[in-house]
């Protein structure tokens, strides 16, 4: 009988000592969006370019991995060296064991995938498919040092991505210390970012990696904490900078690709095939293994204040076409970003396409080193993607890469604003969409989807449950996760709108400038447009109501008429006698003035002036946010006026006296504010105009009946 010892099992583990609380505090399920600036001096304060080094390194690392493509397994070993930057003397850290989030159905990722619904394909586990990091050793200084599951967001006790680790020596301030740690990595069937198919295998987060210790001034810390998230289904990363040095050894016939840059030449062991690489000054490194790479496509890009960029495209064979275009794409996207931006500081670009099968794989990022999605037909049937995928990718090479913002507690300061980095780079560009062959040779055609339209098309919604500032795990939905994506860039789009793009563009830069190997929040870029010049009062509304919140803009043209004014019934004092003007009297003066006028001007006509002026009359609601509009009245003689309509008034109602009719007013005539819910009350014409629609249901009418004699004639 097995209740006995049970039960004396679960007294001796309540008698047992609880672990000691934490030194330092850990962020929390409900951190997220900061809205106080950082200190100027955070992260040790803006690099000037008269450093040593690039960054401020705080943590290095020396790994070698030694890959089975077979087994999908990595045995690693790794030396970490981390600096104490605070205070305070550290006696406990925090690893990041990524690959535990596809250990099992019980980790934190796999819960929220229940709640939320797929990531990207939702590529199904089966057995033997599992991934998984399991640590063998943990030394600080040659003495082992313990090491507890923690769960900083309150996750599952099942979830095993973040280990606090005990160190048998404080690390006092401004020291370092060095952690030995022995470690296996098993890959996932390719999955969110990482895994493997077939000999393919993409390996992605997939060592130990310390969390970032904040200090008081930065992203809203008052004290030290420690930032080291759990592992959850939208999240990505954050981590401190440093430099690493990574062999990773392979079996022969296998090709290598990874982060940093190739030092010296592979060398055959007992082992396999070793590949050495070194990257300096970035937060992560990642690599790819295959045995089926064909020879890469290079080429050589320069920009003002960078170094020559090497470029290479590691791709399957058969996509050759998609690694053309990703890598005209990639020195098409350096050039813009170096523009926009600022330089690119890093001598050698790597992007992979993945091959058919590792989908999943495709469109992840890394400093130096990213991944595009590559085909011979597009799922989505869709021209464009490769190209638009390619810059998007880069481009985190900037947001995620170089402005290192927090990816767990801020997604849209990465994915947002490089959404609309990409989206101004490819505003003149579009998106076609390939119908089957047969609707093709019948004609049908989808029109093109230029790539603002695409954004609108995905953030723009009346009752949106998220704003975008949110973290990225306490959302309602999936959909509400993308929102981060398209409704950031359509924020920020109308944002450049009412400021002007040269005051957005210097903005943009100067943020850039400014938090450069550093970790900057949500108020840091806030302020950045108060520095470049923007309105102190307008921007932190903007922000207030538009990432803070999510305040939906509903402006609309509700009312066009003109009536003509006629002499007015009743009393009025002329030469100093008071005199009634009656309906009969009034009468007779209209019919003689237009008399007078007919004989005068001829017959009074629409868009000429009579003998009477218009009264046109103009009225305009405010639904929800307020942005500020310019009102265009075109009047019947083809002359125009333009009328500012404030942000801060929830109406408007003008009456224009003109010796013409009103035509049609127009709300937001060079289409610049996106966040509009409906486009098409933006308009209003003084008379209903019937043709367009009349052509349009002709038109549908047509194809309907052209569709069913075909299905009569099957």
């Amino acid at each position: 009988m097995q209740t006995a010892p049970l039960a004396i099992s679960l007294l001796l583990l309540l008698a047992a000592p609880a672990a000691p609380p934490p030194d330092v505090e850990v962020a929390g399920a409900d951190a997220g969006a900061v809205r106080v600036p950082s200190a100027p001096g955070a992260w040790g304060g803006p690099r000037t370019g008269e450093e040593p080094t690039l960054s401020d390194r705080v943590a290095d690392y020396d790994i070698r991995a030694v890959l089975d493509p077979v087994k999908h397994t990595i045995i690693g070993t790794e030396k970490l060296t981390w600096r104490n930057r605070s205070a305070v003397p550290i006696r406990e850290v925090y690893l990041h064991l990524y690959l535990n989030a596809f250990e099992s159905e019980g980790s934190t990722f796999m819960t929220e995938r229940r709640r939320l619904g797929a990531l990207r394909t939702d590529v199904e586990t089966r057995e033997g498919e599992w991934g998984y990091v399991e640590l063998s050793r943990l030394e600080q200084g040659g003495r082992p040092a313990p090491w507890t599951f923690v769960h900083p967001d309150g996750g599952p006790e099942t979830d095993h991505t973040v280990v606090r680790v005990d160190l048998p020596e404080a690390v006092p301030p401004g020291d370092a210390t060095t952690l030995q740690i022995d470690f296996k990595s098993r890959l996932p069937r390719v999955t969110a970012r990482s895994g493997w198919f077939d000999s393919f295998h993409m390996v992605g987060q997939w060592y130990p990696k310390i969390g970032v210790l904040e200090l008081p001034g930065e992203r809203g810390a008052t004290r030290p904490r420690w930032n080291v998230h759990e592992y959850h289904l939208n999240s990505e990363f954050y981590a401190d900078f440093g430099a690493y040095g990574l062999e990773v050894v392979v079996p022969e016939g296998f090709q290598v690709a990874a982060s940093g840059v190739a030092v010296g030449t592979p060398r055959k062991g007992a082992e396999g095939v070793s590949f050495r690489f070194r990257a300096e000054d970035v937060h992560d490194v990642a690599f790819t293994a295959w045995n089926g790479f064909a020879p890469p496509l290079t080429a050589t890009w320069t920009g003002p204040g960078s170094p020559t960029v090497q470029v290479e495209v590691w791709y399957p064979p058969e996509f050759e076409e998609s690694a053309r275009v990703a890598l005209q794409a990639a020195t098409d996207s350096l050039t813009w970003f170096s523009r926009t931006l600022g330089p690119y500081p890093y001598p050698r670009l790597t992007v992979v396409v993945p091959p058919f099968n590792a989908f999943e794989a495709g469109g992840m990022e890394y400093e130096t080193f990213f991944t595009t999605i590559g085909s011979n037909e597009f799922p989505m049937n869709a021209d464009g993607v490769t190209r638009s995928t390619t810059v998007h990718e880069l481009g985190h090479g900037y947001f995620m890469g170089l402005i290192a913002s927090n990816e767990f507690e801020e997604p849209f300061l990465d994915e947002g604003l490089n959404q609309l980095s990409q989206t101004r780079m490819l505003a003149g560009e579009s998106y076609r969409f390939r119908l089957p062959a047969l609707a093709r040779w019948l004609g049908f055609r989808i029109p093109d989807l230029a790539s603002w339209d695409w954004e609108r098309l995905a953030g723009i919604g009346r009752r949106q449950a998220d704003p975008i500032a949110g973290n990225s795990w306490k959302r309602w939905s999936g959909a509400s996760y993308g929102l981060v994506y398209s409704r950031t860039a359509l924020v920020f789009h109308d944002l450049e709108q009412v400021i002007g793009t040269p005051l957005f563009e210097k903005a943009m830069k100067l943020y850039f400038q400014r938090w450069r190997f550093r970790h900057p929040g949500t108020a840091d870029l806030r302020e950045a447009f108060v520095d470049a010049g923007a309105d102190r009062a307008f921007i932190e509304r903007w922000f207030e109501e538009q990432v803070f919140a999510n305040g939906p803009v509903d402006d609309r043209i509700v009312t066009v008429r003109a009536e003509e004014v006629l002499p007015a019934l009743g009393h009025s004092v002329k030469d100093g006698k008071r005199q009634e003007a009656t309906e009969d009297g009034r009468r007779k003066e209209i019919d003689a003035a237009r008399e007078a006028w007919k004989k005068e001007h001829g017959e009074p006509a629409d868009g000429k002036p009579g003998p009477f002026p218009w009264r046109n009359v103009v009225a305009a609601r405010r639904h929800e946010a307020g942005v500020p509009q310019v009102l265009v009245v075109t009047f019947e003689d083809g002359t125009v006026e333009k009328i500012d309509w404030p942000a801060d008034q929830r109406w408007g109602r003008w009456e224009l006296l003109r010796p013409v009719k009103v035509r049609s007013a127009q709300l937001d005539a060079d289409r610049k504010i996106f966040l509009d819910l409906n486009k098409l009350d933006d308009g209003r014409t003084r008379e209903a105009r019937r043709g367009p629609a009349a052509r349009m249901a002709l038109s549908l009418g047509g194809w309907i009946q052209f569709l069913l004699a075909m299905l009569e004639s099957l």
